[in-house]
């Protein structure tokens, strides 16, 4: 099985690519003029996994994404962290979306329900609507005034799935919860992205400096952070043989037959 999973920066990552040893590479896209994207690649018991950093918000300047959906994996799963926005999710719960759609409206687009309905098997809790928002929502009175549109925000899983939707690749949106409705983010974290979609560490230090009293708050969501990222990279563990599994037939034959069952 050929699987593509995409999380937005390596903190992300970094639990599920330590354990697996995955290996850096570069892929050359034809036709792009820029400098190489980077890829992570490793087997993991039946699968063939490719991981590609979107950077936060998918910035347009990716096009390392279209080459890897090109190559017709199995699947694609666009997974990382995000805010809850329905009161009944905790910290570190595993979360799936049957639909996805833009905060700012427009066309919903589904996660395969096949997948859905293995990830569901696998423990995880399938919500009706991810939000995927332009900007990091970090106050709880916003997140429980979008609790009336969704169940959860964040910032990728909708461009990411739309970017696989004309290619017969079948795909689900899969996320660790980090902050609840009734989290306030310890920083400003919007001041900190740059245009690439990473996390400029200095902006935070002047964040800290400018706000010391912010540090223990910020510890406990570091934590939680990463309590989370852990949960998350058992659960793909479990998910991605339960899904070879469950339906070993899917795999015999192209993206297009899987797409479609």
């Amino acid at each position: 099985m050929r699987v593509l999973v995409t999380f937005a920066v390596d903190a992300e990552f970094a639990p599920w690519r330590k354990r697996h040893g995955f290996q850096r590479r570069e892929v050359t896209v034809p036709n792009h003029q820029g400098s190489a994207d980077i890829v992570y690649s490793a087997k993991i018991g039946s699968s063939n996994v490719d991981v590609y950093l979107t950077g936060i918000g998918l910035p347009s300047h990716g096009p390392g994404l279209y080459s890897l959906l090109s190559g017709k994996p199995h699947i694609l799963i666009s997974s990382g962290l995000a805010g809850g926005l329905n009161a009944s999710l905790k910290t570190g719960d595993i979360v799936v979306a049957r639909s996805l759609a833009l905060v700012e409206g427009g066309d919903k687009i589904n996660s395969k329900r096949k997948l859905v309905e293995i990830a569901e098997q696998c423990q995880a809790r399938a919500v009706d609507l991810f939000l995927t928002s332009r900007r990091i929502v970090s106050q709880s009175q916003y997140k429980k005034s979008m609790a009336n549109f969704g169940d959860v925000v964040e910032m990728e899983s909708y461009h990411v799935l739309s970017r696989a939707s004309g290619t017969q690749v079948a795909s689900i949106a899969i996320r660790a919860i980090s902050d609840t409705q009734e989290e306030d983010l310890p920083l400003d974290f919007e001041k900190a992205i740059e245009p690439w979609g990473r996390v400029n560490p200095r902006q935070l230090v002047l964040q800290i400096v400018r706000y010391p009293h912010r540090i223990p708050s910020l510890i406990r969501f570091g934590r939680s952070c990463e309590s989370a990222t852990e949960k998350l990279a058992d659960f793909l563990d479990t998910y991605l043989e339960a899904v070879a599994a469950v339906s070993p037939q899917w795999f015999d034959g192209s993206a297009e037959r899987m797409a479609a069952v």
